[in-house]
């Protein structure tokens, strides 16, 4: 209920301490600009994730090898070695109710490395499993994505992403059936 008293009580207590009320007014409109930042960087870094992970499924692990940092049993410091195939055969019969074991094969991209006829381009390029599409499903907009008999039979086919499609095809170029080289 409005009472004139009580609004003419507030007004004098604000207007006699001012400098107070100042500093009050402004702590509180920090911290609601703080708490505001907060949440919006919160909310950025959650979108940013998400946005890095994507269509990634969930319970999925991803392991790869680097340089070794210590000397081991004779041999020295910063040797490579990579997982075989056989790693995933052990993988699959050592670790218990796994769905899905995609091996994949990473080239960097420092040179240019794909060529269609006098056009180059520098990509990353993987070479993937058919299963990978079920742990981190992409968009296939023309054509299929690799079969496991694409893989017994060693056919040469590639899975191309339209930044090497608009980099490397002119616009009423014929994409699938054409020829690259990696």
């Amino acid at each position: 209920m409005f009472s004139k008293d009580r609004w003419k009580e507030i007004i004098e207590v604000l207007s006699t301490n001012w400098f107070r009320t100042l500093l009050t007014a402004f702590g509180v409109f920090w911290g609601i600009l703080i708490l505001i930042i907060l949440l919006a960087a919160g909310k950025g870094l959650e979108n940013g994730i998400k946005a890095d992970f994507g269509d990634i499924a969930t319970n999925t692990m991803f392991v790869w090898t680097r340089s070794t940092t210590k000397a081991y049993v004779g041999l020295p410091i910063g040797r490579r070695f990579s997982y075989t195939t056989e790693d995933v055969a052990a993988i699959w019969a050592e670790v218990p109710n796994l769905r899905f074991v995609s091996p994949r094969n990473q080239i960097g991209n420092s040179e240019p490395n794909v060529v269609r006829g006098v056009n180059k381009g520098t990509y990353n390029i993987y070479g993937d499993y058919p299963e990978i599409i079920k742990q981190d499903p992409l968009s296939i907009t023309s054509g299929r994505f690799i079969n496991q008999l694409d893989i017994s039979e060693s056919r040469k086919i590639a899975v191309i992403g339209q930044g090497v499609v608009e980099d490397l095809y002119k616009k009423e170029s014929q994409i699938i059936g054409s020829f690259i080289t990696v």
